[in-house]
C-alpha cells in the first residue's frame, strides 16, 4: 500500500534544459534498485520546468530514497543545472491505483513465442517483442519451432520474464518447417 510521496519541482537554468532531461532519464536505473520506491516519475511540465513524483509504502521508504543515490546526484548537480534549489515537498498519499504486480505489457497475459535454434529475440524497454526469424515470426507455428518461450513483462519491477516451455525433443518438426529436408 502506498502512503507517502514526494513531489520535487525543478526549474532548469537557461540552456540547461536538455541536460536536465538527460539527468532525469539517467536516474531511472538508480531508482529501480530502491525496493521501497513503488512508483517514480520524471516529468516535464514546460520548456524549462521539470518535476519528480515518487511514491512509497511508508516514511522509512521515503527517507531511504531521500538518502539514496538520486538525491545525492540531485544535490551535486543542483547549482549547475537548476535556476533555484529543487523544491522538495513531502506528501501523504490518500489513494492510489497502480497496475497489479506481474502485469504484463500485453494486458497481464503470458505470451507464447515459438523459437528456432539460432533465432534472435529482442525485447524493447516497453516490453515489445521483436523476433529475428521471419519464418517463425510469420508462421507463429508450434510446428516450425524447436521450443516455445513464455514471456511476460513485469512493469512494476521493470523485469522481462522468459520461461522455456514445450521443448521439442526430436526434429520431426523439420518436415513442416523445411519440407525439402
Amino acid at each position: 500500500m502506498i502512503t507517502k510521496g514526494l513531489y520535487v519541482r525543478l526549474e532548469a537554468k537557461p540552456g540547461k534544459e536538455q541536460e536536465v532531461e538527460q539527468f532525469l532519464r539517467g536516474a531511472l536505473p538508480l531508482v529501480r534498485s530502491e525496493p521501497d520506491t513503488i512508483a517514480w516519475f520524471a516529468i516535464r511540465m514546460g520548456p524549462s520546468t521539470f518535476g519528480i513524483f515518487d511514491a512509497f509504502p511508508n516514511d522509512a521508504g521515503r527517507q531511504a530514497h531521500l538518502s539514496g543515490q538520486v538525491a545525492a546526484a540531485l544535490g551535486e548537480k543542483a547549482s549547475d543545472l537548476f535556476a533555484q534549489p529543487p523544491a522538495i515537498q513531502k506528501l501523504d498519499v490518500l489513494a492510489a491505483q497502480l497496475a497489479p504486480p506481474g502485469t504484463a505489457a500485453n494486458g497481464g497475459a503470458e505470451e507464447r513465442i515459438p523459437m528456432q535454434v539460432g533465432s534472435e529475440l529482442r525485447i524493447r524497454n516497453t516490453g515489445e517483442i521483436v523476433i529475428g526469424n521471419p519464418e517463425v515470426e510469420l508462421a507463429r507455428s508450434q510446428n516450425a519451432a524447436d521450443a516455445t518461450l513464455a514471456y511476460r513483462f513485469n512493469r512494476g519491477l521493470g523485469e522481462h520474464v522468459l520461461r522455456l516451455v514445450d521443448p521439442v525433443a526430436n526434429r520431426r518438426h523439420l518436415k513442416d518447417h523445411r519440407p525439402g529436408d
